[in-house]
């Protein structure tokens, strides 16, 4: 299976962005195939069907809007008599860091960023975002719009890029609530395992605990109560216990500033950072790292 680079698109890696149309012929698929960057794919033209992470193959249309994570497997096929026109949004979420944990704080934007792709897992779920006319209208004039800054790259286009991407993912966030799609209902072990492993994919977000148990339905006090009797800790705990391992194993194998990697997992206070690190560990990042490099040494 391929897994596609962000090098085969980003030139420019201090602005990991590109945006384009694709055409899938008739009779054509793409295999399965992943990528190392996220993916906002919007059908501008035609039919044809979608396969993710594995699943089963589902119809999408003219006007249909979806995310595909990092590293999610995915794959298209069309009919013989069909044809698919897709514009592709790619870009890593380093592009909209600042922006995102702003957004983040919108239960609607978390719904469509996060929730929707993370849900798109269970073969029950079969609500995506499915633009009306009118909105088609608005969302293909902010996508041309940012194809015609990517290619003309007149002065100021970086910034005319985001600020377009952050238009972009408001107003698609707004359709997806007024889609008023139904809540899932889960068993709560297997919704509270879904939970677990939406964590452990989201870690670094700054999601709150309201937009965690919005997820699975419940109120933020229900959910605590379930959450800590199935894991043993409360959401922070186990949240911040994934995000100093990952950061002790960043600390471990890279050359990263501690700083650095504080914040790529989740912790803007490096005070903070370093207190719950020692007391986790028993020892301060900076030590850990000194004592990894006397042990290299000797």
């Amino acid at each position: 299976m391929t897994r596609i680079l962000s090098k085969q698109y980003f030139d420019n890696p201090d602005f990991p962005f590109y945006a384009g149309y694709y055409v899938i012929a008739p009779g054509e698929a793409i295999a399965e195939h992943s990528h190392e960057f996220t993916e906002l794919a919007y059908v501008s033209e035609g039919s044809g069907e979608h396969s993710y992470n594995h699943g089963d193959y589902y119809a999408i249309r003219a006007g249909d809007v979806f995310l595909i994570e990092p590293d999610m497997v995915h794959a298209y096929r069309v009919g013989s008599a069909g044809k698919l026109v897709i514009c592709n949004v790619l870009f890593m979420p380093s592009l909209l860091k600042n922006e995102l944990i702003t957004m983040s704080s919108v239960t609607p934007f978390v719904d469509f960023f996060y929730v929707e792709p993370f849900l798109r897992n269970n073969a029950r779920f079969v609500s995506r975002l499915s633009l009306r006319t009118s909105q088609q209208l608005e969302i293909g004039s902010i996508l041309d719009k940012l194809i015609a800054e990517q290619n003309i790259r007149s002065l100021g286009y970086q910034t005319m890029i985001k600020t377009s991407m952050i238009q972009l993912f408001i107003s698609l966030s707004r359709y997806y609530q007024q889609m008023g799609r139904p809540k899932e209902a889960f068993p709560d072990e297997q919704g509270l395992q879904m939970i677990v492993d939406f964590i452990h994919r989201h870690y670094a977000q700054p999601l709150t605990l309201e937009q965690i148990s919005h997820i699975c339905g419940m109120s933020a006090s229900v959910f605590s109560s379930k959450f800590k009797m199935y894991t043993g800790r409360t959401f922070i705990e186990y949240r911040n216990e994934i995000r100093l391992n990952i950061a002790q194993e960043a600390i471990l194998d890279t050359d990263d500033k501690i700083a650095t990697i504080a914040q790529n997992v989740g912790f803007d206070d490096l005070s903070f950072f370093n207190k719950q690190f020692k007391k986790k560990t028993g020892v301060t990042p900076g030590q850990l790292r000194k004592k990894q490099t006397y042990d290299f040494i000797f």
